[in-house]
């Protein structure tokens, strides 16, 4: 489904990667990505509507400012390893580039067990003193999970999700691990949940939602 490279010469030098990208013009991504299922074994690979497949991998960003602190080295080293990927993986991937929800589930499953605990001694014979510091953490504990479905409702940010695709399952896999092996510091490709995964369909599947696709 990825936009074929016809075994185009790779450019030789990272810059010239850059300019040749920026002249691309989006894919209408709706256009893109017809499919037919998540399947539901893990790691729910997409059954395409060609009955290829597909796997969606977060891409977690890079902190370039963090990893100059100690001088050029540090992002220096992603951007080798970045063409060394481009060089050495032939097969086709896209990264698509989507604004999602903040996802706070860690931090209100946190708040939950914190709260469980609370209610738990509540429940029993303690001092008022204790009862009375308990109540203060409850209510804490309830506003920092409110500040959380909050930050759901109104925040977003932009998130990198890797396409890698095969013609069988075993091919995909095959290339997945290709992928994740040539990686180095480029890119550390993450699992994405099918609620996740559910999320991004639903954006691709809205011609309304801008969204913006990286061809490699």
């Amino acid at each position: 489904m990825a936009l074929k490279n016809k075994n185009q010469k790779r450019v030789n030098n990272f810059s010239k990667i850059i300019q040749k990208r920026s002249n691309r013009k989006p894919v209408p991504i709706w256009k893109f990505l017809p499919y037919k299922k998540i399947l539901s074994q893990r790691p729910n690979y997409l059954l395409l509507a060609d009955d290829t497949y597909l796997e969606m991998m977060n891409l977690p960003g890079k902190d370039l400012d963090f990893l100059n602190a100690d001088g050029f080295d540090g992002s220096n080293q992603i951007i080798v390893d970045f063409y060394a990927l481009l060089s050495a993986y032939t097969p086709d991937f896209d990264i698509l580039i989507s604004q999602l929800p903040a996802d706070t589930r860690v931090q209100q499953s946190a708040w939950g067990q914190r709260l469980n605990e609370i209610e738990k001694e509540l429940s029993q014979r303690i001092s008022d003193q204790r009862r009375t510091q308990l109540i203060a953490a409850r209510n804490w504990a309830n506003s920092e999970i409110q500040t959380d479905i909050n930050i759901v409702s109104q925040v977003t940010h932009q998130e990198y999700t890797l396409f890698l695709y095969g013609e069988t399952i075993k091919q995909l896999e095959e290339r997945k691990r290709l992928f994740l092996s040539l990686s180095r510091t480029a890119f550390t490709p993450t699992p994405i949940s099918v609620e996740r995964k559910e999320m991004i369909l639903r954006q691709i599947n809205n011609p309304g939602d801008r969204l913006e696709l990286e061809e490699f």
